[in-house]
């Protein structure tokens, strides 16, 4: 048998068409909300980053994987308790102290030293800063930071000039979208900037909701780009030949260290590359306090006055001090965390983070080439539709349910995914548009199924629902698989039922129309109702006839024994129906003759046997019926009843006695039915014992839900 078709041919395409200009709707809806508000949902995709972040497993900082910090990048921080134990009272300190920290650093064989401090004015004594450019040219590794302003976007085409140009970078630019340009930048001292190994900017940018997540690496000047700290540092470190850097603006930063692969950095159109932190503050990065510098100094030369620092007595001893390990080969971030002093920012991890661990994560990152970078037009494409696609194909193949289950499990897996692809990758796909346009799918699909499928379906099973019973209905509804083995044809043993009205036909010639239309309307109606609250099939009325069968709905399957016990459930219920066809024609009667009708009497008959049952029309005229000898049987049992009576084969009333709704001595009779012959196995329900026999009425409850869909 070909398969049933909820949807008419004639609506295949329409339908098609609706079901996938639902999913174009849903993919648009989100990039219409964007192009309408562009930065609306900006700060809700900027927080997925954030947990993306969280939820990332620990990211390696160390080419040991058995080390958790990092042996290349370590912090120096100026804290409290040295101001305090030493004496070296509020900020700012004596410029002195620096040049001995660099004096420090340098012996312990550090290999460049990344100051995030401002020296843009003199000092009040002049010694001061010529100690500190002194220390500053002896170390020969000391990186200084540049404060700038960006340049407002009417005036970025107004380059300024910046006064130290060795410091520069010459890159080769291509392609489409900004390099920032800067407005008043802030420098060090003339001579820290003659002695430094390198300058570059601290300049930070916040996203909206005030979280550091991007920078711009670099800054246009006339005659060339201003680096960051960091990434002055990490070109010195990596040896990068200077003739090739390449921007291709809106995309990539490239260069070539001499030995090594070509690294690429990725950034955005606004020229900004996202910070790959490594975690939260301390925990990826050695930070070592001043004040416990100057205790293990202070133990390793005995007892010391706080003002010897200041006149250059306390120094490092090879072999008197652990310091050389701690920071020989490194590069050092030196950053203020004294009270009071020192700036903060927010990152993904945490809401105040000191700005100078900034720095430390940035150049990890550009070390350990451990970049990340925005989903690409494509990429960004196939998010936003394939999980609509994937819904789309599920709401075409599966029931209603699969949509919402669907919707689950695709949603599911898209969020398992933007954190594996940003663990593994790096690539920061989109959340908030895929999620938006996912959870308008289902209800666009839903409403566009129930518009074409589901209202066909249920149309089609009310059409079923005029011969099939409440539990083959409720069944179809709750498995619509389960029609196609319905209808298919099939042997089963089922109990066939007969009912005829004694005498119809020549009422008909004596009555009028409508009053034969008002008898049989309820005459019908509520014999259907008596049979489907037993659970009977309707096959078809014949005039005043009907004739219906028991026990096809049931699930196939569990042995004979279970299959008996279907039988005979089935066959008692066939013979329930009958005496409370019987006892209804009573009430019938009397309502009729209350409104001047005449009386009727009814016959039935009952046979069990086996039949084949199923869709025995075509898909031009369904027929949903049984045939076989059993079935014609059946009708001679009912032809051959008398009026007010049932007439049973031998096997229905055995098997309704074994149930207990006939009494054990009930006489057999016999009867010669018409093209069969003498059957001497007949028994026979007479009026005066269908009378007598008590007959519970499951189907009154049943009526009420039928009864209207039948008027």
């Amino acid at each position: 048998m070909k398969s049933i078709r909820f949807v008419p041919r004639e609506w295949k395409w329409s339908y098609l068409t609706t079901i996938f200009a639902c999913s174009v709707i849903a993919i648009g809806l989100p990039l219409l909300l964007n192009l309408m508000r562009p930065t609306l949902l900006e700060p809700i995709e900027l927080w997925t980053v954030d947990l993306r972040f969280q939820h990332r497993p620990p990211l390696p900082v160390s080419d040991d994987p058995s080390q958790d910090r990092s042996g290349t990048v370590v912090a120096f921080d100026y804290d409290d308790r040295a101001a305090y134990a030493y004496g070296l009272g509020r900020w700012p300190w004596d410029r002195r102290v620096h040049a001995q920290v660099f004096d420090l650093l340098s012996k312990s064989g550090a290999r460049a030293v990344l100051v995030d401090l401002l020296f843009d004015h003199a000092a009040a004594n002049p010694a001061e800063d010529k100690a500190l450019v002194e220390a500053t040219q002896k170390a020969g590794m000391v990186y200084y930071p540049i404060a700038l302003r960006p340049a407002p976007q009417g005036e970025s085409l107004k380059l300024v000039r910046f006064p130290a140009p060795r410091h520069l970078l010459q890159a080769q630019v291509q392609g489409f979208g900004e390099i920032p340009v800067a407005g008043d930048v802030t420098l060090p001292l003339p001579g820290l900037i003659e002695s430094s190994r390198g300058l570059g900017h601290i300049q930070r940018t916040a996203d909206r909701d005030g979280v550091v997540r991007r920078v711009p690496l670099l800054y246009a000047f006339k005659g060339g780009f201003l680096p960051s700290l960091a990434l002055a540092a990490a070109f010195r470190q990596l040896d990068v030949d200077p003739a090739s850097v390449r921007i291709d603006r809106g995309r990539t930063i490239r260069f070539k260290p001499r030995k090594g692969e070509v690294v690429v950095i990725p950034i955005d159109e606004q020229g900004r590359t996202w910070i790959n932190y490594a975690g939260p503050w301390g925990a990826r990065f050695h930070h070592y306090p001043y004040s416990w510098i100057l205790d293990q100094l202070k133990s390793a030369q005995g007892e010391a006055k706080s003002s010897d620092l200041f006149k250059g007595k306390i120094k490092l001893a090879q072999g008197e001090a652990s310091m050389p390990d701690r920071f020989k080969g490194k590069i050092v971030v030196l950053s203020n965390l004294t009270t009071g002093s020192g700036s903060r920012m927010a990152t993904p991890f945490e809401g105040d983070f000191p700005s100078g661990e900034f720095h430390v994560h940035l150049l990890n990152m550009l070390l350990q080439r451990q970049f990340l970078r925005d989903a690409t037009g494509g990429e960004s494409a196939l998010c936003l539709g394939l999980p609509v696609m994937l819904l789309t194909g599920a709401a075409l193949t599966g029931g209603p349910w699969v949509v919402p289950v669907g919707f689950i499990a695709i949603l599911g897996s898209y969020l398992f995914a933007l954190q594996l692809v940003f663990n593994k990758a790096g690539v920061i796909l989109p959340v908030v548009n895929p999620i938006l346009a996912l959870s308008f799918a289902p209800i666009l699909l839903l409403v566009a199924r129930y518009r074409f499928v589901d209202r066909e379906r249920e149309q089609f099973q009310s059409v079923l629902g005029g011969f099939l019973p409440p539990q083959t209905i409720k069944a179809i509804r709750e498995n619509p698989q389960t029609i196609p083995r319905l209808l298919a044809g099939r042997t089963r043993e089922l109990t066939i039922f007969f009912a005829d009205v004694k005498g119809f036909t020549a009422f008909c010639k004596r009555a009028d129309p409508l009053q034969i239309q008002r008898i049989l309307r309820d005459y019908l109606t509520d014999m259907t109702i008596i049979l489907r609250g037993y659970g009977g099939t309707l096959d078809k009325y014949m005039g005043d006839g009907i004739m219906a069968f028991f026990g096809d709905a049931e699930p196939e399957g569990g042995g004979e024994d279970a299959e008996e016990r279907r039988v005979e459930r089935n066959a008692a219920n066939a013979v329930r129906a009958g005496l409370a066809m019987q006892k209804k024609m009573t009430e019938l009667n009397l309502r009729w003759l209350s409104q001047g009708q005449e009386p009727h009497l009814i016959r039935v008959g009952i046979n069990t046997g086996f039949v084949t049952v199923g869709n025995l029309g075509t898909e031009y005229l369904w027929d949903y019926t049984v045939i076989g000898p059993e079935v014609n049987k059946a009708q001679r049992l009912e032809s051959t009843a008398e009026a007010g009576s049932l007439l049973l084969a031998r096997r229905t009333y055995a098997l309704a006695r074994n149930q207990g709704v006939l009494p054990d001595d009930l006489p057999p009779c016999t009867f010669a039915l018409k093209g069969i012959g003498e059957e001497t196995d007949l028994y026979a329900v007479p009026a005066e014992l269908v009378a007598q026999l008590a007959v519970s009425l499951p189907y009154q409850e049943e009526g009420e839900k039928i009864e209207p869909q039948i008027s």
